[in-house]
């Protein structure tokens, strides 16, 4: 018995990398009707192939895509999300776990950098903006707790 609960309905996977806001994440999702698990960043692909998984968001969490012993993707969850072609977004921690398994470029930022800031939509991609935004201010704030950045997207 792996622990988790199965179900036949459509859901959202938030993989869990240790996030204070793992819970709010999950909150959200389910405040706009959609229905959602947490699990494990470790999670295996044979757990996430015994549930309809129809969008995967993988949290932030408090460490670095390069330290020792930092949590990562199973590669059999990789090969999941690319046979079914789900969709993956990440938050934090999360994008650079994307980013780096793509072969993006994640590296130290000049300081850790902690508090409010504004998230606004890049010129050049509104399309894809109004997709991920869809329904949200221009611009709108947020809160930031980092050390890591992405310094280059990953090809595709």
């Amino acid at each position: 018995m792996d622990g988790q609960l199965h179900v036949d309905r459509p859901q959202i996977a938030i993989l869990d990398f240790g996030s204070q806001y793992s819970h709010l994440i999950a909150r959200r999702v389910r405040e706009i009707n959609v229905f959602c698990e947490l699990y494990s960043c470790l999670v295996k692909g044979e757990v996430l192939r015994k549930n309809q998984v129809v969008g995967i968001i993988l949290s932030g969490g408090p460490n670095s895509v390069y330290e020792k012993d930092s949590p990562h993707v199973d590669a059999d969850v990789w090969a999941y999300i690319e046979e079914q072609s789900i969709p993956v977004m990440g938050i934090c921690y999360g994008l650079q776990e994307l980013s780096h398994h793509f072969g993006a470029k994640v590296a130290p930022g000049e300081k850790r950098e902690y508090g409010k800031a504004m998230v606004s939509r890049a010129k050049g991609h509104e399309e894809a903006a109004d997709v991920l935004f869809k329904g949200l201010p221009e611009s709108f704030q947020m809160w930031m707790s980092h050390g890591d950045k992405l310094h280059s997207l990953p090809e595709g």
